[in-house]
């Protein structure tokens, strides 16, 4: 019998093994099966639904200072700033219709609009919502009771954690993406995890809120908040990925480790509710289910590290949009005008809002140090020349990008202001297209980007640093999403790219850095055909209140 691989090799294989390449493909269904597409949302049965109140108005915050430290004073917890927190982060955005169809779309983005990850809280001490575990149901807006603490199960907890107090799980249904996406699915989970945890994150800080991750292995999200204790359909059981605590952005010491006493006392709590089905059918991925036990958060006592802080913003801004039109109107573009443009000092703002800064969100919630800078495709950025370029998100990558890569590159400052080098001149929309799996966004845009991520040996060394890797690709992405709709522009993720040939055009020879994700931002060209709907018009207007809910 062939021993098994340690965790990181395994971690370090599936990704080899899922690569794409010039003559194939990773490997997946090879077609798409429609009649068997997993149901959009994940209910659960016999039990109770909460519903949320539909907030009639949004916070008046500006889009730019969203990324300030201390935007807004923070707002109690209660089910109206709960029922705002979810809509503007993980509810719906709107509806799209064409030919007798209808499909919703969501705050959040997702790898082909499938959506596999799912919301559960623990509310404690929060008016007007009794003390329990709950999952969150965007389609109805509702809260589903999965478990309902005693006056003496409160109390106990209390003891271990601050009251009033919310938390949030994060977790992949992994079935969701494999349905279409094959063995590569994994990764595409891990990226949903990050948009998510964005959008969490600058939704919080629309209440004041902080929300930041909590040390927790795994095993012990499953067992405080039922997991291990579900009913699943076979294929379609779901995966923790995180804890986090949502906190007053002036708390003074916000809690960084969910205590054992708490997690001990949960896990002997019965949960409530049957999932839905998703699927009637099936098709296994092994591969799938040994990188997701290899890449597991272990148990750990000590505490989240921060990113290190990136320098303040070069790009002071005057008044723009609210933040939270521009969170409700992201969508993500289709097809992209190939004579469109971006003026220059959008561009610089659009790269400036991706530094990690600790103390502004998303990039404070504590999933480590930044790993991720950026090389670019310049199409069509008025002012600065068409070209190659790299943007360096951390001082500690200029010295290894520039060893390790082409020594062809110029690694010409563009500007003194921001860490954008320029690497050689000329007109790349070619290589951005045929790369991103010859996809015309990834040409006919304004500008492209590869994520580069500091792989080896930190995944081979700390295997759940693999997803953590995944996970600061969404957070950037899902910020790129938003810049692109505050300049006039849209953006668009990209997963699907020929992962070696990237790196052999950037000249890197090892496994020292690795692509994680693509992006794209253009002006876009709409599709007439398509009738627009609002996000809960099937809710009624009655739900749309300014009240705390009784």
């Amino acid at each position: 019998m062939t021993a098994a691989a340690p965790p990181g090799q395994t971690a370090v294989d599936y990704h080899e093994r899922t690569k794409h390449h010039w003559h194939r493909f990773a490997r997946s269904a090879g077609y798409m099966d429609w009649d068997n597409q997993p149901a959009p949302f994940r209910t659960y049965g016999d039990t109770s639904t909460i519903p949320l109140p539909l907030a009639p108005s949004d916070p008046e915050l500006d889009y730019a200072a969203l990324y300030q430290p201390a935007a807004t004073p923070p707002a109690p917890f209660s089910r109206f700033s709960l029922g705002r927190l979810l809509e503007l982060s993980l509810g719906l955005s709107a509806w799209k219709a064409v030919s007798g169809q209808r499909w919703a779309l969501r705050i959040n983005p997702s790898s082909g609009n499938l959506h596999p990850t799912e919301a559960y809280l623990l509310a404690l001490g929060v008016p007007n919502l009794p003390d329990g575990i709950y999952h969150y149901h965007p389609l109805d807006h509702v809260l589903e009771e999965r478990a309902r603490l005693t006056t003496e199960q409160t109390r106990a907890l209390g003891g271990q954690l601050a009251l009033p107090g919310l938390w949030v799980v994060l977790s992949s249904i992994f079935w969701r993406e494999a349905w279409k996406y094959g063995e590569r699915a994994y990764r595409y989970c891990q990226h949903d995890i990050g948009h998510a945890l964005a959008a969490l994150s600058l939704a919080a800080r629309l209440q004041g809120w902080r929300l930041l991750r909590l040390a927790a292995a795994d095993t012990d999200i499953a067992a405080a908040f039922g997991f291990d204790r579900t009913p699943w359909q076979p294929m379609e059981a779901e995966e923790p990925a995180l804890l986090a605590a949502l906190v007053p952005v002036d708390a003074p010491h916000p809690p960084a480790v969910f205590s054992g006493e708490a997690i001990d006392l949960l896990s002997t709590i019965a949960v409530k509710g049957r999932p839905n089905p998703l699927s009637a059918r099936h098709q296994d991925w092994p591969v799938i289910s040994r990188v997701s036990i290899a890449c597991r958060q272990p148990h750990t006592t000590a505490p989240l590290p921060s990113p290190a802080d990136g320098p303040r913003s070069s790009q002071p801004e005057p008044a723009s949009q609210p933040a939270a039109a521009i969170i409700r109107q992201r969508r993500s573009a289709q097809a992209f005008d190939p004579d469109g443009e971006l003026d220059r000092a959008s561009f610089f703002r659009i790269l400036d809002r991706t530094l990690p800064r600790t103390a502004c969100a998303p990039f404070d919630g504590a999933i480590g140090p930044p790993r991720i800078s950026l090389v670019l495709f310049v199409h069509r950025i008025r002012g600065l020349a068409s070209g190659l370029y790299a943007f360096i998100r951390h001082p500690d990558h200029l010295e290894s990008l520039r060893r390790l890569s082409s020594p062809a590159f110029a690694w010409e400052p563009a500007t003194p202001d921001q860490p954008l080098y320029r690497l050689a001149s000329g007109d790349f929309r070619a290589e951005a297209l045929n790369l991103s799996c010859r996809q015309e966004i990834a040409g006919w845009s304004t500008f492209s980007l590869g994520m580069l991520a500091r792989f080896a040996p930190e995944v081979t060394d700390t295997p759940w640093v693999y997803r953590h890797l995944f996970w600061e690709a969404g957070l950037i992405g899902q910020v790129l999403y938003l810049e692109a709709e505050a300049r006039g522009v849209r953006g668009t993720g990209i997963g699907c790219y020929f992962d070696d040939p990237v790196h052999e055009l950037l000249g890197l020879q090892d496994r020292t850095w690795q692509s994680l994700y693509h992006f794209t931002i253009g002006v876009p060209v709409e599709d007439p055909r398509l009738q627009t709907l609002p996000a809960y018009f099937h809710l009624g207007p009655e739900r749309r209140t300014t009240e705390e809910p009784k």
